[in-house]
């Protein structure tokens, strides 16, 4: 057998454990239904056939009439005051692979995403285990978190957790890794990042955490310097790329992108930033909400979305009060901060707390019969999206998900509760031990209580960015859960391995 062959085979055998561990996380979304959307794929999916198509890949365009390619005209120009939050990459990817292959395709290639980021760490972690334990380590994740709903979602939220490994991946095991895995990991760290802002936000303070990290394993300062470099630029990359497509945009439009007033919408919510504006516009503190005050204002779900004349705000103002509600947020926001600080610290930390408990699947298991049958809804992109993957039947009503939003309570809120404490138990064993027996052998442990520390950390952060600035909802925090069940199998094989052999000792690489 010559070189070339032999290596031939161990990608091959690679690739095929990658595959397999895919499949593991797609077997449970077989078992449960098929791939899902939600409302806002429909965005995604649109922006990403536009992008196709503009650069000449896509079908070409309908002939319109001249009715259809005003109005059309009209929904970009106020779509521009809400898609800065839409990631063009994951747009493209979105439109490419389903087209390509119905959302099972894009359910495939996130689920893979996920397997070769858990096989390359239980190699790195554990290098004496078998491949055959990280695909154990798979199912068993599979089976009692929602990953693969994550994983099968037509969303960007899987890529939370991914982000968190990836980093962990380059910070902690950085010098484990072949020179092409590296750039491998790193550029999906950087994709990753950059199909969400919430992931860039979370994961600026864990690169402050992984710095520490490295401080307590003693990397050795121009390794730590290498890694946290690598993870630095990522982050700049994710932004810049970000940037470049709204840069693109003016230049094509004259305007800019821009968000949604999220944060007003959460201080309303909140309640400080209702009563912050009812002073402001007494004192004759002009806001464009002030227009707004005698609505309700409690739900910033129906601040940002809602279409109705009693509850919504944001859908129902024209192109030019959207921009106002959205230059004004800053002056806004601080007013409030500082009108009722304490009242505001209080709510946010609520929100907080709120978000970590909800680790249930809602949203990825929805009935949907709605997208089907709503009048909005069965004129977007979703309806032959879905139906490429599901027969609903006639009366749209034939594919719900067999797991019901309170059997995920029950079934995911008890298995996590006890990955979470299996987690903390393994930990404080390690951590006896790595006391009780100090030296060069202890090495390994001291990097799997790293991992254990920045997996928590990225739970703990997500939940702060998401509860804090959007609101607590339970697909936030389920989106990344499965890291808790990661690291205690992560873990638990370690001291299992250590029980059966009896000698304690791993070899530093």
């Amino acid at each position: 057998m010559t070189k070339a062959s032999g290596r031939a085979i161990v990608l091959v055998k690679w690739w095929s454990a990658v595959l397999a561990g895919a499949l593991l996380i797609l077997a449970v979304v077989a078992v449960n239904g098929h791939p899902t959307v939600f409302t806002d794929t429909d965005d995604y999916y649109a922006l990403g056939k536009e992008l196709v198509t503009d650069i000449g890949l896509g079908p070409p365009p309908p002939e319109l009439s001249d009715a259809d390619v005003a109005q059309a005209k009209i929904d970009r120009h106020m779509g521009l005051t809400q898609m800065a939050s839409r990631s063009a990459i994951y747009s493209v990817f979105l439109y490419v692979t389903e087209s390509a292959g119905t959302l099972w395709l894009v359910a495939l290639a996130q689920a893979s995403a996920v397997s070769w980021l858990v096989l390359l760490l239980w190699r790195t972690a554990l290098p004496a285990e078998p491949r055959w334990s990280a695909l154990v380590a798979i199912t068993v994740i599979a089976v009692v978190s929602p990953l693969p709903f994550f994983a099968a979602f037509a969303m960007p939220d899987i890529f939370a957790g991914v982000v968190v490994v990836a980093a962990v991946l380059i910070l902690v095991y950085g010098d484990r890794l072949g020179r092409w895995e590296r750039r491998a990991v790193g550029a999906l760290l950087t994709i990753a990042l950059a199909v969400h802002t919430s992931h860039i936000l979370f994961m600026v303070p864990l690169l402050g955490i992984g710095g520490l990290m490295l401080i307590w394993l003693k990397a050795g300062r121009r390794a730590a310097a290498g890694r946290l470099t690598s993870v630095g630029v990522a982050i700049v990359v994710a932004l810049a790329a970000n940037s470049l497509y709204g840069a693109v945009v003016r230049l094509e439009t004259g305007e800019p992108l821009r968000n949604q007033p999220f944060l007003t919408a959460r201080l309303l919510a909140d309640g400080p930033g209702r009563t912050y504006l009812r002073h402001a516009c007494a004192k004759g503190n002009v806001y464009t909400l002030c227009g707004y005050k005698a609505k309700p204002l409690s739900n910033s779900e129906d601040v940002l979305w809602s279409d109705l004349p009693k509850n919504g705000v944001f859908m129902l103002a024209d192109y030019k009060t959207r921009v106002e509600l959205e230059e004004q947020e800053p002056r806004f926001v601080l007013g409030t901060l500082a009108y009722a600080p304490g009242a505001q610290l209080a709510a946010s930390l609520k929100n907080w707390g709120q978000q970590l408990i909800l680790i249930f699947v809602e949203d990825p298991i929805r009935n949907p019969h709605f997208y089907l049958t709503d009048p909005y809804w069965r004129q977007t992109n979703l309806p032959p999206v879905i139906e490429r993957v599901a027969d609903c039947g006639k009366n749209f009503k034939g594919c719900p998900s067999r797991l019901t939003m309170a059997q995920s309570r029950s079934w995911h809120g008890a298995w996590l509760i006890a990955a979470a404490a299996a987690l903390a138990l393994a930990a404080t064993v390690i951590r006896q031990r790595m006391t009780a027996q100090p030296g060069a052998a202890r090495g390994d442990d001291r990097r799997l209580l790293a991992v254990a520390i920045m997996f928590a950390a990225g739970v703990i952060l997500n939940a702060a960015v998401c509860g804090i600035l959007s609101g607590p909802f339970p697909r936030y925090q389920s989106r990344i859960v499965w890291l808790i069940p990661a690291g205690a199998v992560l873990l638990l094989t370690r001291l299992r391995r250590e029980r059966r052999h009896g000698d304690g000792t791993a070899t530093l690489a």
